[in-house]
């Protein structure tokens, strides 16, 4: 909470006693949802990943307008008896706990934004690896995970005669040096650069570092290795 003192008075007119006081509390107008609808999501989410350990799904804060900033983005739950607070990554997700409690209290999920800037939605995306190395028969796999799990999401339609084309490593708009290698069975490897990218098939994020992997440019049975951990790993469909 902050406090501004607006003077409407002319010079030499008025004392410190007429000076009118406004207070400005950034929560009175921030961004939120509900914590009960981002609940039920997260447990559709969930029935489709049970056959699919290849891919996860987050909470996601998107920008309604492209390249708006997520730096210093935070996300609050609360309800009558909790506060928590939220990890958000580099590229707005986050994991949404699912509590019972905070359910039966209606809590809320509270962006430190103002509303009309960011909005709500989920996520899917390729596990990332912590040892940087994925086989392409893994890559494969998981971007069919991938969109099964979106059409059966309710993306039907707008997947009608999509096929698996690629997947995108996405990496920070700061990671100017980040890349992929593609190794194929004898050992050969090719180093794919990262480029300026939409990080996702929807473009509302702005522009991220972004390498990617198709299917039919690259022998079968090789691997991708990262130069380091991408933020996430998107597909490609076409």
């Amino acid at each position: 909470m902050r406090q501004l003192l607006l003077t409407a008075c002319f010079p030499l007119a008025c004392t410190a006693a007429e000076v009118p006081q406004v207070t400005v509390t950034a929560q009175r107008d921030a961004e939120w949802a509900s914590y009960r609808h981002a609940y039920r999501a997260a447990a559709g989410f969930d029935v489709h990943l049970r056959t699919r350990p290849l891919i996860q799904a987050h909470m996601q804060v998107r920008p309604l307008r492209p390249g708006t900033s997520l730096d210093g983005l935070q996300i609050q739950l609360a309800s009558a008896s909790m506060t928590l607070n939220l990890p958000v990554d580099g590229i707005g997700r986050a994991q949404l706990p699912m509590l019972k409690t905070a359910y039966d209290e209606d809590a809320v999920l509270r962006l430190n934004r103002q509303k009309g800037h960011y909005r709500f939605s989920g996520r899917y995306s390729i596990r990332e690896r912590d040892d940087g190395v994925y086989g392409t028969a893994l890559l494969r796999d998981a971007c069919e995970q991938m969109i099964s799990a979106q059409r059966a999401s309710g993306a039907r339609l707008r997947l009608m005669g999509k096929k698996c084309a690629g997947v995108r490593f996405i990496f920070a708009p700061s990671d100017a040096g980040a890349a992929i290698t593609s190794r194929s069975g004898d050992g050969k490897a090719a180093t794919i650069a990262t480029v300026d990218a939409e990080p996702f098939e929807s473009g509302s994020l702005g522009m991220y570092k972004v390498a990617i992997y198709r299917f039919d440019a690259w022998p079968a049975g090789g691997e991708v290795i990262t130069s380091k951990r991408p933020l996430a790993i998107g597909t490609v469909y076409e």
